[in-house]
């Protein structure tokens, strides 16, 4: 899903401020309890290979285009209708 996410946010040219890209490295150095400074300087002499990694999530947080122009219906299908309709998928594989 984060692959796809950052394909279509780059097909859309969704911009990231510095902003943006400071909080999520905040966000994330946050899961490193204690080892903050390490985070930093990991992302700093790599900041290319975390760079993507780190701007996923801000482009999944509601600024990709393609989100509001989904068009999204309600669909009533019986047990059975669903089940063949997944043993199909199934098959496919």
């Amino acid at each position: 899903m984060g692959l796809l996410l950052a394909e279509v946010g780059r097909a859309a040219e969704v911009e990231i401020t510095d902003a943006e890209m400071t909080q999520a490295v905040l966000a994330q150095a946050r899961q490193y309890p204690g080892q903050e400074r390490e985070f930093f300087d990991f992302v700093q002499k790599n900041l290319r290979r975390c760079s993507s990694k780190l701007r996923a999530p801000v482009r999944g947080q509601g600024r990709l285009p393609i989100l509001g122009q989904a068009n999204v219906s309600e669909k009533e299908v019986s047990k059975d209708d669903l089940r063949a309709a997944l043993e199909a998928l199934d098959n496919d594989e």
